[in-house]
């Protein structure tokens, strides 16, 4: 409904902001999207790591026929593939950034593991894997988190509670990362707008809370 900019792009964006902001010093050579849908938040970090090589991967073709020609058309140059983001056919050791924007509450128990360890396997020395997401539940108002929990009841989310239950530190550590490594925080939204909005997580409007969880980790 426009709430994630002219592009749809905001995720992508914000994760950009953050990097820059934070990690200033940090220059991705080769970048990773899982499960890039039409690659939305993809192209944020086209523009933002220019000498950057971009891959986007999902497991629907007819999305990632739509986002070739969607970066096709504005210049955008993004390797698509048909892959699962579980099990990928890239070499070890092939990225300095891994990205996904909403991804892990759409895959399940058994999948999100698959995730994180092919995450691990994947990144180089000192590369990074940022998991963008809505809140966990812990330290939110009960209230909120029985309005969130609604996805996972009417909006055909059935991952989407235990995600936001998981230890998702012990996850990672048992992925291969380092305690020291392992990162939660909250960023802000790209959009300069949400700062009219109520900044509230409720009524499953995450996205005009006007800032996203982080879930990731160094390697």
């Amino acid at each position: 409904m426009g709430r994630l900019g002219a592009l749809n792009d905001e995720m992508g964006q914000s994760v950009v902001l953050y990097l820059k902001d934070q990690h200033a010093d940090f220059r991705p050579r080769r970048i990773l999207d899982l499960g890039c849908t039409v690659g939305h938040s993809t192209l944020p970090y086209v523009d933002a790591f220019p000498d950057a090589e971009i891959f986007a991967i999902d497991v629907g073709a007819p999305v990632l026929r739509y986002a070739h020609a969607r970066a096709e058309s504005l210049g955008k140059r993004v390797h698509f593939s048909q892959q699962n983001a579980e099990h990928t056919n890239f070499e070890d050791g092939s990225f300095d950034l891994i990205v996904s924007h909403i991804l892990l509450h759409e895959t399940s128990s058994k999948a999100i593991r698959n995730i994180m360890q092919e995450g691990h396997r994947l990144l180089k020395p000192g590369g990074m894997i940022l998991h963008q997401e809505v809140p966990q539940y812990e330290g939110m108002p009960a209230y909120d988190t029985f309005i969130l929990d609604w996805d996972t009841y009417n909006n055909n989310e059935p991952f989407w509670g235990t995600i936001h239950s998981m230890d998702l530190e012990k996850l990672a550590e048992e992925s291969g990362f380092a305690a020291d490594n392992i990162m939660q925080l909250m960023i802000p939204s790209a959009l300069e707008r949400t700062t009219a909005r109520t900044k509230k997580f409720q009524g499953g409007d995450f996205g005009g809370g006007g800032a996203w969880f982080i879930f990731g980790a160094k390697k």
